[in-house]
């Protein structure tokens, strides 16, 4: 646990200081600072409702932080709150990008059949965390008048966690796509 407390550290701390030097007045065309998108799969698992915020960018990368949330309703059996909560990195400048990402997927149990035994859950109501790593490709559009762009991700996603019954790790493979939109501001682009 303190491996992965660490590790995580680490990876936030090295993010922030290898863009401290990057202002968010340097303007790229195909970076908005604010997307939503729905995601089908992904860290949100059936699907999520997503809002991106451009934390820093340079020429060839750009630093999201991502929040998001999932009702499921189905039955009394399946009634969970999803919190998908990311940050994400794409690389490149032009329309169509790499994106890599690091993030963690909340869930809160209020199924009224929910009986995991002792220890199993420590909250209520019941809370459990999953990892959710992303490497996939991120594309723009051309920019409206408006400078808004419409926004499609695809990537793989596996879904990482601890089996509390046995204290073994699990893996569930997993992948989502994604389409949203993004924006800068609500003002028309100046004709040139």
């Amino acid at each position: 646990m303190k491996t992965r407390l660490f590790l995580i550290f680490f990876f936030s701390a090295f993010s922030f200081f290898a863009f401290s030097q990057i202002s968010l007045q340097d303007q790229n065309r195909n970076t908005n600072r604010n997307n939503f998108y729905i995601e089908l799969g992904g860290s949100g698992f059936y699907y999520s409702a997503n809002y991106e915020l451009l934390i820093v960018k340079s020429k060839y990368l750009a630093l999201f932080g991502r929040l998001g949330a999932e009702y499921l309703p189905i039955r009394d059996a399946d009634r969970m709150i999803h919190f998908p909560l990311a940050a994400n990195l794409t690389i490149g400048k032009k329309r169509s990008r790499i994106e890599v990402g690091f993030g963690a997927l909340f869930r809160l149990d209020f199924s009224p059949n929910n009986v995991g035994g002792e220890g199993y859950y420590l909250t209520n109501p019941p809370t459990r965390i999953f990892m959710a790593p992303f490497l996939g490709w991120r594309w723009h559009s051309k920019p409206n008048e408006y400078g808004e762009h419409f926004l499609l991700r695809i990537g793989f996603t596996p879904l990482l966690g601890m089996n509390v019954f046995t204290d073994t790790p699990f893996m569930i493979p997993w992948g989502g796509v994604s389409i949203g939109r993004t924006w800068q501001n609500h003002t028309k682009k100046r004709e040139k």
